[in-house]
């Protein structure tokens, strides 16, 4: 009997569908925790970036036998050449190549040398005031800049100085010339009046019209016994009319003690301002006789009477130095032409109150 219990016990079916429940109970419990725990991963995951992976060195050893060819070098762009200072006493191709650029625009005929003189130097300060800059004499960054530019301006060409026939060119220091000046149509004079005067100088030059009258007024005075005759100046640049003004300047400093605004002052009552002698014209001429004072020769008191049928007129004398502001240069004639000397003459004019005179006609 007890047997039989035991049996009917492990044999009862409601038993299996309890334990069946439990299992299924157990199994959805796990399963639902499951399906929260990959939830929340997702959602971490969907706001968490991903990793960088770390990329380890590797060792890597060289094959000795192996030749690694030497890097291409990158060539370094070479720079812009920057100009250097150029100044009085400068020396080199720099300034060689300087001249014959100023020598193209017309600026200067000196020597190409390559030596920064005077020369250069007066070449240098046309050049700047021509074009704008301020007149140093240097030619620095700036100058250079301008002088080998397409925009640099040549030097004024030369002037016809008789091509206005109703006035004659005055030149004084309330009309002083530009610098650069020249006048169109000089020639030696030598080449023109020959034998009839000795030279100071055989490349004296001066206007061709100016000169081939001086030729007919000395033929005169020869044939009238008047000789000999002496050329010492016509022509003469505004660059040498500098020298010769500061050379004045610094000789009554050295031998009369006088300071350097004295000597200015005194040198103006014989020597005209750079820019503003007759020299520049072309037009003026310095005659003497050699070995004499040439307001004590006949030769004087001749050219006196008769410059004025070739042209000419007695330029400064002491009775118009007033006017002028030079005392009188017995030695000095101008060349004004035929139509306006003899005028001068007859109204005893200087060439300052001619000029006023005929712009009131």
């Amino acid at each position: 009997m007890p047997q039989n219990r035991n049996y009917r016990k492990r044999n009862n079916p409601y038993l299996f569908i309890l334990l069946l429940l439990a299992l299924l109970t157990t199994a959805l419990i796990l399963g639902t925790r499951a399906m929260n725990t990959w939830k929340v991963y997702e959602a971490e995951a969907a706001v968490t970036p991903a990793p960088t992976a770390t990329v380890r060195p590797v060792s890597v050893t060289p094959d000795p036998f192996r030749v690694t060819p030497a890097p291409t070098p990158v060539p370094t762009p070479t720079p812009s050449p920057t100009p250097g200072l150029l100044g009085s006493g400068s020396k080199g191709d720099e300034v060689r190549r300087l001249q014959v650029r100023l020598q193209d625009l017309g600026y200067y005929r000196g020597n190409i040398d390559g030596d920064y003189g005077t020369g250069t130097k007066t070449a240098v300060q046309t050049f700047q005031k021509i074009n704008g800059l301020d007149a140093d004499g240097i030619a620095g960054q700036k100058t250079q800049a301008v002088l080998y530019s397409d925009e640099a301006l040549p030097a004024p060409g030369p002037v016809d100085v008789l091509e206005d026939r109703s006035v004659p060119l005055l030149v004084n220091k309330q009309n002083p010339l530009p610098d650069g000046f020249e006048p169109a149509d000089l020639v030696k004079v030598k080449d023109i009046a020959g034998s009839l005067m000795t030279y100071e100088s055989n490349g004296i030059q001066a206007v061709r019209e100016a000169a081939e009258a001086l030729r007919d007024m000395l033929q005169a005075a020869v044939n009238d016994g008047y000789k000999p005759w002496k050329l010492r100046e016509a022509y003469r640049t505004i660059a040498d009319q500098k020298r010769i003004f500061n050379n004045r300047v610094n000789k009554y400093m050295e031998e009369s003690n006088l300071t350097r605004s004295q000597a200015i002052s005194r040198t103006r009552q014989s020597v005209a301002d750079p820019g503003c002698s007759e020299h520049h014209t072309g037009l003026a001429f310095d005659l003497n006789v050699p070995g004499e004072s040439f307001g004590d020769t006949a030769q004087y008191l001749w050219l006196k009477q008769h410059c004025w049928d070739y042209g000419f007129i007695m330029r400064y004398t002491d009775e118009k130095s007033d006017i002028t502001g030079i005392t009188g240069e017995e030695w000095h004639v101008r060349y004004v032409g035929l139509e306006h000397s003899r005028k001068i003459r007859d109204l005893d004019y200087c060439l300052e109150e001619y000029v006023e005179w005929l712009k009131k006609q």
